[in-house]
């Protein structure tokens, strides 16, 4: 008699997948970004997502789901998504890819902050403590007795980044369906990008765009596998799966680029898993599921 495969157990293998191939998709703009400036990786990687999106919301809606009176929301989420992105991408080519991938898993930490900040949340004595201990994890991590890189910083700046931006989205659902949230940002982003594109151009060999294709279908592959993962598994059984890209990127960056992780990244990864998971805990479902990359977050057909 065939056993049937419970929901948390097919989610926990959605996210294996997707913490795999995100962590690939680290390691392939490390390589690429070798030989070519981030900004021009940026560039051809958003506008590769916005030639699929047109076909996409062309199917969705036609040209009339594109009209929004929030243009300017729109806009503030491309900004600070684009700081996530930019962020996460300069540390994987400046930093050890497992710390970059570890340091990239504080954005529920800053989603806490953001959170009662922006939205006026009450945190309590207990999520306030977890934060604390997160950012705790992340000195671990750093070490800072031993001097701070730049790289540190940004990929901070970009999970914060990221944090706001989840919070953009929050309100931006109450009128917009996700169709065209995707849509402004892919466009606002590929148009922001244009100009530090154009004066760091260095025009790709097919090779190298090649690698940039493998870039962007990576991201979406991975994204889609963990809007799998948390649609059909719950939030706290699935999300602490997705600290497994850490083994991967030390797997990866010691066989790829030659780079012997240390034992405080793991420590230091640890902590922050330990401090999400009471976050995710403490908080009631919605607002976890704000913590969750944006094209994470389950949205069902014909819902905003």
């Amino acid at each position: 008699m065939t056993r049937v495969i419970g929901p948390n157990t097919v989610g926990v293998l959605w996210m294996l997948a997707g913490a795999f191939i995100l962590t690939g998709q680290g390691a392939l703009v490390k390589h690429v970004s070798e030989d070519l400036p981030l900004m021009v990786v940026l560039f051809v990687r958003t506008l590769l997502v916005v030639m699929i999106m047109i076909p996409w919301t062309m199917r969705s809606g036609g040209i009339t789901n594109l009209y929004t009176k929030r243009v300017g929301a729109h806009f503030l989420r491309a900004m600070f998504g684009l700081g996530m992105m930019t962020g996460s991408f300069y540390a994987v080519t400046v930093l050890p890819l497992s710390d970059a991938v570890a340091l990239s898993f504080t954005r529920p930490i800053w989603s806490m902050v953001t959170s009662y900040a922006i939205l006026g949340e009450v945190v309590g004595w207990i999520g306030g403590l977890s934060t604390l201990v997160g950012f705790s994890g992340v000195l671990i991590i750093v070490q800072p007795q031993t001097g701070v890189h730049i790289g540190v910083f940004i990929a901070l700046a970009g999970a914060a980044s990221s944090a706001i931006a989840v919070v953009i989205v929050k309100q931006l659902t109450t009128t917009e369906p996700v169709e065209r949230i995707l849509f402004y940002f892919s466009l606002f982003s590929c148009l922001i990008l244009g100009i530090p594109a154009l004066i760091f151009w260095q025009t790709p060999t097919l090779v190298q765009f090649y690698w940039m294709i493998a870039v962007a279908v990576s991201g979406a592959l991975g994204q889609f596998m963990m809007a799998q993962a948390v649609k059909v598994g719950d939030i706290t059984v699935v999300t602490p799966v997705d600290f497994t890209r850490v083994p991967f990127a030390a797997l990866l960056g010691y066989v790829v680029f030659g780079e012997v992780p240390g034992i405080w990244t793991f420590i230091g990864t640890a902590i922050i898993l330990c401090a999400t998971l009471v976050i995710l805990r403490t908080r009631r479902r919605p607002a976890a599921l704000a913590i969750l990359p944006d094209a994470a977050r389950p949205h069902h057909p014909g819902s905003p």
